[in-house]
């Protein structure tokens, strides 16, 4: 079977992108063609009303499209052609019709939803992250007659290795794109609380792409808070070995997100032994019983961030015999083992109508 991956381009993307390459690598285990190199595709788009013959060529050469970006354009025409041509195609809406997502260019996304509702409607498959994810998409577009299949976000955990570095100063790491739907203002106010406490070898690291429109006001909120001596802010770790030297040197992962829809950050920390503090809005997954390395906070009352770092930090000699355990939880949870014979199984239900997987909610 050969499958044509339509997404994200660029690791800044963050989760998406991840997810599309982790797809496109147990795929090729099961002796599937996977392109997700789309320099052709978009070289052919740019002269889009030229090229159309040439662009149906291009599509027929596959037998089943899978698309990461909902909210574009171009991935509209070329599902109106799929259709024509009647080769299948399934979404993935990782999050982008959550409620929180959609308020932000909200009259923007509802005209695009308005306006291009057979991108959807004619979809073989939508991938749904959770039931979280279900409950919200079933009141913002209509999903009676559309097949929807749940597949949680996997990472491949055995890559993440558990090797700390010997340091004085204890770490606070955030992982992810500075912007308002990560919390990261919620985050400043934290650290400043924590400030106000004269912690002592204490630092918060921010590692990620920034929203230029807003990373202004996030360093001037830093100055006026007075605790840029204990924030160090870096570039995005750009591949898994920069990810890991990363989670290497860090102590505790912090997640205070306004909205997730299936973190990879969350779990990437996790699989490199990091205990971590979360918010509900991450919809993290679990209901299983207590683990001393997983934090959730339920109201975001900034005192129980701060106490929960606090309790970390007091109990850092403890934290080491934390790895291990949450290691071997992210093996056994969201490993790419549990999806491998999955994934393909979708793609076969959805060229030959069988839709035999258990993942497809009846």
């Amino acid at each position: 079977m050969k499958i044509l991956s339509i997404g994200y381009n660029s690791v800044d993307a963050g989760g998406p992108y991840n997810v599309a390459e982790n797809y496109k690598n147990i795929l090729q285990k099961n002796n599937f063609v996977v392109d997700t190199n789309n320099f052709q595709l978009n070289k052919i788009i740019k002269n889009i009303f030229f090229n159309r013959k040439e662009l149906i060529e291009y599509l027929n050469s596959y037998d089943l499209v899978h698309f990461h970006n909902i909210f574009s354009i171009s991935n509209v025409f070329i599902s109106s052609l799929l259709y024509q041509i009647h080769i299948p195609y399934i979404i993935s809406l990782h999050g982008n019709l959550n409620y929180w997502s959609l308020k932000q260019s909200k009259l923007r996304k509802k005209i695009f939803l308005y306006l291009f509702s057979s991108f959807i409607k004619n979809s073989r498959g939508i991938h749904i992250l959770n039931d979280h994810e279900k409950t919200e998409v079933s009141k913002i577009i209509n999903i009676k007659n559309s097949r929807l299949f749940k597949l949680q976000n996997c990472i491949d955990v055995p890559k993440y290795k558990i090797n700390k570095t010997k340091k004085k100063i204890f770490t606070v790491l955030f992982f992810g794109r500075l912007n308002y739907k990560k919390g990261v203002f919620r985050l400043l106010d934290i650290i400043k609380k924590i400030d106000n406490d004269n912690i002592k070898n204490i630092k918060f690291l921010f590692v990620g792409p920034k929203d230029l429109e807003i990373f202004d006001e996030f360093k001037n909120k830093m100055k006026n808070l007075q605790i840029e001596k204990i924030i160090e802010i870096r570039d995005i770790a750009k591949n898994l070995e920069e990810k890991k030297k990363v989670f290497r040197e860090s102590d505790v992962f912090i997640l205070p997100s306004e909205d997730e829809a299936d973190s990879v950050a969350v779990k990437e920390a996790l699989s490199s032994g990091l205990p971590v503090i979360i918010s509900k809005n991450c919809k993290f997954d679990y209901n299983g019983d207590d683990k001393d390395f997983l934090k959730i906070i339920q109201n975001n009352d900034l005192n129980e961030y701060c106490q929960a770092i606090k309790n970390f930090y007091l109990n850092n000699e403890i934290i080491n015999n934390f790895s291990e355990a949450a290691h071997s939880f992210a093996v056994d949870n969201f490993s790419l083992s549990r999806i491998e014979e999955v994934l393909p199984q979708i793609y076969y239900d959805c060229l030959t109508y069988s839709f035999e997987s258990e993942n497809w909610y009846k």
